[in-house]
């Protein structure tokens, strides 16, 4: 089963269960070192290659295919390292250790708190690269 719109809802919703922070672009910039532009491709990209990311670990679950699991949340968390260890990062991570463990018993609530999380990435993200 692919992920679909109602796992990232639209950008255009009230947010406001996490105040943690899920870009900082000041830490981004540190770790490609200082060049905005080229983060914003980097942005443009995980923009992109997202849905096809969070199918692959919604798909993984649906299965209880735990080396898929691990593959593709290992994949997803390397992908949001280049925005820093954010709340989509920590998600991801937990969601990788679930598959390596093969334990399946918080995978619905971490896969949970990773779309509520990664969709205000994905707004963020499209905010940040958006023309001015």
């Amino acid at each position: 089963m692919k992920a679909n719109s109602n796992d990232i809802a639209d950008c255009s919703r009230e947010k406001g269960q996490n105040n943690e922070i899920v870009f900082d672009k000041d830490e981004a910039l540190g770790i490609i070192g200082d060049e905005e532009e080229f983060l914003k491709e980097l942005a443009e990209m995980f923009l992109d290659d997202f849905p096809e990311q969070i199918s692959k670990i919604k798909e993984a679950i649906n299965s209880h295919d735990s080396k898929a699991l691990e593959k593709s949340a290992h994949k997803l968390k390397g992908a949001v390292a280049n925005f820093g260890k954010n709340t989509v990062f920590k998600a991801a991570l937990s969601l990788e250790m679930i598959g390596r463990e093969n334990r399946w018993d918080d995978v619905e609530e971490t896969y949970g708190a990773l779309t509520r999380e990664a969709e205000r990435l994905v707004c963020t993200l499209k905010e940040f690269v958006k023309p001015k």
